[in-house]
């Protein structure tokens, strides 16, 4: 969740006047450090040592910040896949906003020391792989993985292809089929999907429905509809009257044998139906566990309580040493301040697919529970660039640092968006000062519960094939059999009138 502003919620009271010098106070700090040179490049130096050190220790790294995509518990199964190679190999999985940098894996490489076949896995595919060392066909392998597997596959399964490629060794085999891969799928021949979503599942509930009414009542209004059209055709004198006596033995079958008839069709429907539309799960994803769940929620709340700025060291770098010093500063300051108080910043990325489904509100919230303190927490998201406050516990309008702060700070204007750190120095030291003239209140005002957060274990479960719109489905049926039975008397009437046009009928005696 962004913001309030999203949601239209105004209404806390706030007064004109706070407004305005709110927003005055942003830009008189965005003015005071619009002099200064502004960074516009990240720095992935810190990021490829954390990785290397990781690598160090296991050839496979996989983050804590995709555990909804994909879970830490995956990481033995991408090395049993890297073993497939044939050659040392090193998996970093990472959130792809957070490996931007197209020299990563050479930075890492040369941080580690050791020769190999490096891949970069993001949250659907593999992202890059570098050979140091090796002979292999990093480049066709990339190709195969991304135009031969379907789209919704996900990153294993990709990174099993890329495997199986490099492990034939021949490039000149590999380069074939990779040119027939991409030839293939600029045709217009993409590999279909594996999985299906929510939509789907309800198309499916609501087609069994259908057919689980539909089917057998037709079968009760059409089969003697047929029979009675049958023996109304023109026949031999004495055909019909063999016919007239095979309508009596017929008729008293039929009323026995056409309910057991529907019946058996619906039964048949109702079993073969689950078999049929067996899918279960909308991703390959498996189900995360608690502890990866809290993993980075951990490390974070671990991290600021040792140094109220916390930096995520799986991203670039968006602060440099000056900007950084000048922030603590200002956060020490502020809580020395009257009816001041701790600051928290996270500078972490938040994504769908991590434990807080993206939501910041939600994030901060789960990071004031495990670090137990009171304070302005801040969520800036060193991939987008997007700041969040939200306040815990300090008497401060925490109404106006949620709804009201100016979105040139918050969002970023289009120089922000442009630069690789998104200005982060600069509007955090702009935030700081509109948190020194931030409104202080006689008791703690914040804004309330946050927004529920998709559950992680089950977001990815189907509903039940029985479930949703099978119960309206089952009454759709209904008009669904008139129609065809409508359809079918219609087409048989016009048979019959055609064959008595060419049959004519017996003369009497």
């Amino acid at each position: 969740m962004r913001t309030g502003r999203a949601y239209g919620i105004r209404g806390n009271g706030l007064g004109g006047t706070r407004r305005v010098l709110l927003l005055l106070c942003a830009l008189a700090a965005l003015f005071a450090t619009a002099t200064t040179p502004a960074r516009a490049a990240t720095d992935s130096t810190a990021q490829a040592a954390h990785l290397a050190d990781h690598l160090r220790k296991n050839p496979v790294y996989v983050t804590d910040q995709l555990p909804r995509e994909v879970p830490q518990s995956t990481a033995r199964a991408f090395a049993e896949v890297a073993e497939r190679t044939g050659v040392p190999t090193y998996v970093i999985v990472l959130p792809g906003l957070s490996a931007t940098d197209p020299g990563l894996l050479d930075a890492v490489h040369e941080r580690l020391g050791r020769d190999g076949l490096y891949v970069l896995i993001d949250e659907s595919q593999v992202a890059d792989a570098v050979a140091h060392g090796v002979d292999v066909p990093a480049d066709d392998a990339w190709t195969v993985a991304l135009y031969e597997v379907p789209y919704d596959a996900g990153p294993l399964r990709r990174f099993e292809r890329f495997a199986e490629v490099v492990a034939q060794g021949d490039e000149k085999a590999a380069a074939a089929r990779a040119e027939a891969a991409r030839a293939k799928y600029d045709a217009g021949e993409e590999p279909a999907g594996l999985y299906i979503g929510p939509s789907d599942r309800s198309d499916q509930s609501s087609l069994t429905g259908v057919l689980l009414t539909g089917v057998p009542l037709l079968i009760l209004l059409l089969v003697p509809y047929v029979r009675r059209w049958w023996l109304r055709l023109p026949k031999a004198a004495g055909t019909k009257a063999d016919a007239r006596r095979k309508e009596v033995k017929a008729s008293r079958v039929l009323r026995w044998t056409l309910p057991f008839l529907a019946l058996a069709c619906a039964v048949a429907i109702a079993v073969t139906a689950p078999l049929v539309f067996d899918e279960t799960r909308s991703s390959w994803s498996p189900r995360p566990r608690a502890i990866e769940l809290n993993a980075r929620l951990d490390r974070v709340a671990e991290g600021l309580a040792q140094d109220p700025v916390y930096a995520d060291p799986e991203t670039p770098r968006v602060l440099d040493s000056a900007q950084s010093a000048r922030l603590h500063e200002r956060i020490r300051a502020f809580a020395r301040s009257q009816d001041g108080g701790p600051v928290f910043v996270a500078l972490v990325p938040q994504l769908t697919e991590d434990e807080s489904g993206g939501d910041e509100e939600a994030f901060a919230a789960a990071i004031h529970d495990k670090l137990g303190e009171d304070g302005v927490y801040v969520v800036a998201d060193p991939a987008s660039g997007y700041i969040n406050v939200f306040n815990h516990g300090l008497r401060l309008d925490g109404y106006s640092l949620l709804y009201d702060l100016p979105e040139s700070l918050t969002y970023g204007d289009d120089k922000a968006d442009e630069a690789e750190d998104h200005f982060l120095g600069e509007r955090l030291n702009a935030l700081m000062t509109i948190l020194d003239k931030t409104p202080r209140t006689d008791e703690p005002n914040s804004p309330g519960d946050t927004y529920p957060v998709t559950d992680p274990v089950t977001e990815d479960e189907l509903p039940p094939l029985f479930g949703t719109d099978f119960w309206p489905g089952l009454l759709l049926g209904v008009p669904a059999a008139g129609l065809a039975f409508g359809l079918a008397a219609g087409l048989l009437g016009i048979v019959g009138r055609v064959l008595r046009r060419r049959i004519p009928e017996p003369r009497r005696a």
